[in-house]
Order: C-alpha cells, then structure tokens, then sequence
C-alpha cells in the first residue's frame, strides 16, 4: 500500500487551494413574497392595493364652510341676548330699585318690611320722634293668616346695646285686624335699629332701622 502525497499547505504558488476566484461572488438572498393562503395554487398573485387607498379621506370644503357658519351663527346669538338683558326696562329697574322697608306704598305711610315665619306678614313703622328720653314710635303689624303673637325691643347700632319698650309686652296680631300702637324706649339718641320678633323676644322675624 502506497502513501498518497496530498499537497501541503501554505503559500505554494501551484496549490488550487491557495488562490480565490476573482469573478466569485457571495450570493445574494432576496426575500420572496409568501403566497396568499387564500389564493388557490396556479392562480397569479393579486395586486396590492393603490396607495390611494390609504390616504385618509379629504375633508369637503363646503362642509367646512358650513360648520364655520353655525359656530358663527351662535356666538352672534349668544352676543344679541347679553346685549338685550343688559338693555331690559325690566333688569334696570331691578338694579336701581332699593330696599322694599325703604319705601314707602300708597296704603302704608313709613317704612315697611315683611317677614315669614309667624304668620307671615309686614312690619311697619308708621313714625317716630325723639324725646330727651329716648324715642317713641307709632308701630303697625299684620298677618297673612291665622293669629299670632309678637314682641319687639330695640339697639343702637354703633354700641348694640339693647332696651325693652315702656309698658308694653308681647302682643296678638289676627289676620284682617292690623295692630298699630305706640311704642316708647327709654334709650340714647343714636342711629337704631327696631327689632320685630317672636313673644319670647328669641326669635327675631325681621328689623327697620331709625336715624339718631
């Protein structure tokens, strides 16, 4: 049995081994485009679909149009009510209208005020007048409905001290019947306030303030 020489390695000029082609090339792989399992076998691939077809949808100009009106439409209403409110007969004389006990109606002669709660009805102080003393005041009270009981007492503003009438305690007032009395309070002249209130003088009802 011979010994086969195999050729030797290195940088022999005669070795196949040793030199590179140089028309070779790597190959080059390409990713193929898998068929639809939808689509049966033989049959050529579909067509992708047109680029349009995933262009989002353009808005219409007329339709833009029409919404820019109706926004418009509305702020002009909105603007046109504001407008006539603040132009209303009616809203002016809410505002420039003071407070009811500050007037005086055609039927009733001194400030007045209604209260709720006892019968529900209007306190009135027809007049008063200043003494060295004090003050004595000419009161008027009625009711709605029912009968009830009232009472009253005084304060000055600035101090808050306050003073019971002069011979006078809780009184009856029935409905179709006003009370009106005089009433005195033996009290520093001073801006002050009367208070109409429950008979136990615990619950105030309502007040009409008197200047000093």
């Amino acid at each position: 049995m011979s010994n086969q020489q195999w050729p030797s390695g290195g940088n022999q000029p005669n070795n196949p081994w040793a030199q590179q082609d140089p028309n070779w090339r790597p190959p080059q792989f390409h990713d193929a485009q898998g068929r639809d399992p939808r689509q049966p076998f033989g049959q050529p691939a579909a067509a992708p679909p047109p680029p349009e077809q995933w262009e989002p949808p353009k808005q219409s100009k007329k339709s833009l149009w029409l919404v820019l009106g109706a926004v418009a439409a509305i702020a002009a209403l909105v603007i046109g009510l504001q407008l006539f409110s603040s132009s209303s007969p009616e809203a002016q004389s809410s505002e420039t209208n003071g407070p009811n006990f500050a007037t005086a109606s055609p039927s009733r002669t001194g400030n007045y005020v209604p209260f709720e709660g006892n019968g529900d009805g209007t306190f009135e102080i027809v007049s008063y007048e200043w003494t060295d003393v004090g003050v004595d005041l000419r009161i008027r009270v009625d009711v709605e409905h029912g009968e009830f009981g009232f009472g009253v007492f005084a304060f000055t503003n600035e101090t808050r001290h306050s003073y019971d009438p002069v011979d006078m305690r809780a009184f009856t007032v029935t409905a179709g019947t006003p009370y009106e009395a005089d009433v005195s309070f033996v009290m520093p002249r001073a801006d002050s306030t009367i208070v109409l209130t429950t008979p136990s003088g615990r619950i105030a009802l309502n007040a009409l303030p008197i200047k000093g």
